[in-house]
């Protein structure tokens, strides 16, 4: 028989981390310090009309598709420098609009990385101090 204590002190089994997950993670260590950022939404938006009276929904691409999953601006390091993050999981690859978009932008000026994990994001920051 396993007592109680045993079996909480016993490691759970991993399981993958979401992007999701990540996305909560990565935004709850950014507030703890000071990172000014937001969440680009970019998926299908919803239209809806009036239509002969009655009410019709369309789904419209997002003409952002493939814009990294986070924005934000550099406030220590490069102050005023725009900032973008793409969420990976551990095995998530990037599509061939996100790596347009990130080229695109790193060229404008841009500060950008695909950040697959906490300790990826920590290292980003600290290379663009950000952190110390």
């Amino acid at each position: 028989m396993t007592s109680y204590i045993t079996a909480k002190l016993r490691p759970a089994k991993a399981k993958p981390q979401s992007e999701a997950d990540l996305q909560r993670a990565v935004f709850a260590w950014m507030k703890s310090h000071g990172i000014f950022a937001w969440r680009m939404p970019v998926g299908p938006v919803v239209q809806r009309q009036v239509v002969r009276g009655a009410m019709q929904t369309h789904w419209k691409k997002s003409p952002l598709k493939g814009f990294p999953d986070i924005a934000g601006v550099l406030r220590r390091g490069r102050p005023g420098v725009l900032f973008v993050l793409e969420l990976k999981s551990k095995r998530g690859e990037c599509t061939p609009e996100q790596v347009s978009w990130m080229v695109d932008l790193q060229a404008a000026g841009a500060a950008g990385a695909v950040v697959r994990s906490l300790d990826d994001l920590y290292r980003v920051m600290r290379e663009w101090g950000e952190v110390a």
